[in-house]
């Protein structure tokens, strides 16, 4: 359950664990386990946007294992969703942001599932 009014057609702020805004997220749809919608690059977004292009690179080309690997990094960001007068964050996980501005996650259902579902993925590589 969203511990946050998350609802269509509001915007959030896209911030990870180092307090870095990347950029803004305007939710097309929110559901208690998933949130679509579009994002808007920020200055902050820069320094990780390589490894959400070569995300999407590798889902493109079938290659598991560096989907894997990259989906951990992704993860160890400590993604959140913020609203822009709201000081309680979102944890995420599953965070997935698209060349054409295509934007998902899944909310944490608990404090550190984004955390959690990074160690998962990191242990499962061999």
């Amino acid at each position: 359950m969203l511990n946050m009014q998350v609802s269509s057609e509001k915007t959030l702020l896209l911030c990870d664990a180092r307090q870095r805004e990347l950029g803004r997220i305007v939710v097309g749809r929110a559901a208690s386990d998933l949130i679509t919608g579009t994002f808007y690059p920020g200055q902050d977004f820069a320094p990780v946007q390589h490894l959400f292009h070569d995300f999407e690179e590798a889902v493109n080309c079938q290659a598991l294992a560096v989907v894997d690997e990259l989906g951990a990094a992704i993860g160890s960001l400590g993604l959140r969703l913020v609203l822009p007068d709201d000081s309680q964050p979102l944890a995420i996980h599953d965070v997935q942001i698209w060349c054409d501005g295509g934007f998902s996650c899944r909310p944490a259902t608990r404090p550190n599932d984004g955390q959690a579902a990074a160690r998962q993925v990191q242990a499962t590589k061999p």
